[in-house]
């Protein structure tokens, strides 16, 4: 999920208003500088967010934290990370702390209560309300704004107008996020984190287009993206091949000790079963086998075993 946690965060950054609005169900908020978590003694997930906020109506200062997911979350029930996030951080800044969380993709988040709570008014207990946002429910229209630029990217995960098709209220967001009135490069960032979000819930043909693609590639954050995932496609057929080159020498290995062990045997029908076998470890096991073997006989069923 690396490449929905840079976006998310990129899109906090860029326009985080839009963003807090929606998380606390409320315009009177003012979104002020992040805080920097990275070094902090609990265990933070990348896609965590968090904010000073001012709140005019309450006359507070307070700390924004939201968390965004694809899916469920796998690790601990999202109420108890919610809980520890949110007593990190009011104990760290000494603030209030209001959490949300962003469900993308359905069914995630459906059987989230928004709470944690535990004990009663005789022994004590504690009660913790977060606010629990299902992008796929929300009705799309109401934030398809080509100024709420910090939305737009999220539009194609909501619902469309009634009687309107997927691929048309795809098509809808495209064109109004390609209004947006911004720089070339935010454009660009917004229709790719479109594309992607978007992805998770539509077809992905639906945003493959030779004219998105080019205003796509004026983004910064889709370079980076691209160019990490060529890095780490080099690294990764690199290792492969060093794999690969040293399954094909110990299965020669292994084909040439049985030849010169047992030179009447017919060592090439064992040849197709030995580049059956992907695993390197039990071919150097297998070639341990031919040096050891007291027959080919032994060898062949010792490999069909």
């Amino acid at each position: 999920m690396a490449h929905f946690d840079e976006l998310f965060k990129h899109l906090a950054d860029y326009a985080p208003n839009p963003l807090a609005a929606l998380a606390l169900n409320t315009p009177n908020v003012e979104v002020g500088d992040p805080l920097n978590t990275e070094q902090i003694t609990v265990r933070m997930h990348h896609s965590d967010m968090t904010f000073q906020i001012w709140l005019p109506d309450k006359a507070e200062d307070a700390i924004l934290h939201i968390e965004a997911q694809t899916d469920e979350s796998r690790e601990k029930p999202m109420p108890l990370r919610i809980l520890m996030y949110s007593s990190f951080l009011a104990h760290q800044h000494e603030r209030n702390v209001y959490s949300s969380v962003f469900y993308f993709r359905p069914p995630a988040g459906r059987t989230d209560s928004g709470y944690y709570e535990y004990g009663d008014e005789v022994m004590g207990g504690l009660r913790l309300k977060y606010n629990v946002i299902r992008m796929y429910e929300l009705e799309g229209e109401s934030f398809l704004d080509p100024n709420a630029v910090g939305l737009l990217p999220f539009t194609p995960l909501m619902q469309p107008p009634s009687g309107m098709t997927s691929q048309a209220w795809v098509e809808t967001c495209i064109e109004t996020t390609k209004a947006a009135p911004v720089d070339r490069q935010t454009r660009g960032t917004l229709l790719y984190a479109l594309s992607v979000f978007g992805a998770l819930v539509h077809p992905p043909e639906f945003f493959q287009d030779p004219t998105l693609e080019a205003i796509m590639q004026e983004s910064p954050v889709y370079e980076r993206v691209i160019q990490r995932g060529i890095e780490q496609g080099i690294e990764q057929g690199i290792e492969q091949g060093i794999e690969q080159g040293s399954r094909e020498t110990t299965i020669e290995n292994t084909l040439a000790v049985l030849t010169a062990r047992f030179p009447r045997a017919d060592v090439t029908a064992v040849k197709s079963m030995l580049e059956a076998i992907a695993d390197l470890e039990h071919l150097k096991q297998l070639h341990l086998t031919a040096s050891l073997a007291p027959s080919f006989r032994a060898f062949q069923e010792g490999l069909e075993a």
